[in-house]
């Protein structure tokens, strides 16, 4: 308990420094005299600042999935360790037999950067390659590719197609969320989506089945 408000202390600290300064402009040195406590424990907890921003993320989303969804809609990552291994990241909800519904997770996922939306929108205004934007596309596609499997149900469909299908609809979502949080505030984050909230899953269940239709599937 104590190393995890250790850390919601330093990320905290984090986040109100970057509603006051750019966050390139903050180093580790700043973070810890805010926080009060000193770089050693710094480093003991957050290899740098890059991943102290994937930890406030994960930390703000997971605390919204567990908020919003039942624990065996929920997904975590099998293959870490550490502060995140216990935080989920994903909801995976079935409707029907081969059909899945995405949308109660987009909308967490938009309530979350809303939340903080001055932090994110400076988050995820970079592109570093190993700045959050990034970290959101190698989260998601995997995720995303699990997903189309699911639908694709005994359908035939290579590596590649899949892998293509991922990389298209994660770089869509989260290009359109990047701009909607850079927006000024006032400006609902899905204000548009309305009818298309499920529009990445139905989209997907659509486009397998006219392929198979027209038997390339």
């Amino acid at each position: 308990m104590a190393s995890a408000d250790t850390m919601e202390l330093m990320g905290e600290s984090f986040v109100s420094l970057a509603e006051k300064l750019p966050i390139e402009k903050i180093s580790v040195s700043d973070i810890v005299a805010a926080s009060g406590k000193n770089r050693k424990t710094f480093y003991y907890h957050f290899e740098s600042k890059a991943h102290l921003i994937r930890w406030v993320f994960r930390n703000d989303l997971a605390e919204t999935l567990l908020d919003r969804f039942d624990n065996d809609h929920l997904v975590y990552e099998n293959d870490v360790e550490g502060a995140i291994a216990d935080k989920p990241y994903y909801a995976f909800k079935k409707v029907g037999v081969r059909s899945l519904d995405g949308s109660e997770f987009f909308q967490a996922l938009a309530d979350t950067l809303e939340r903080r939306r001055s932090y994110y929108a400076k988050a995820l205004h970079g592109t570093e390659p190993d700045g959050l934007r990034a970290y959101l596309f190698d989260l998601y596609v995997p995720a995303l590719e699990k997903d189309i499997r699911f639908i694709l149900s005994n359908r035939s469909l290579d590596d590649s197609g899949v892998h293509f299908l991922a990389e298209f609809y994660t770089g869509a979502a989260i290009t359109y969320l990047v701009r909607r949080v850079g927006m000024p505030a006032g400006n609902d984050i899905l204000g548009d989506v309305a009818p298309f909230e499920n529009i990445i899953h139905s989209s997907l269940e659509s486009e397998i089945k006219e392929q198979q239709l027209r038997r390339v599937l």
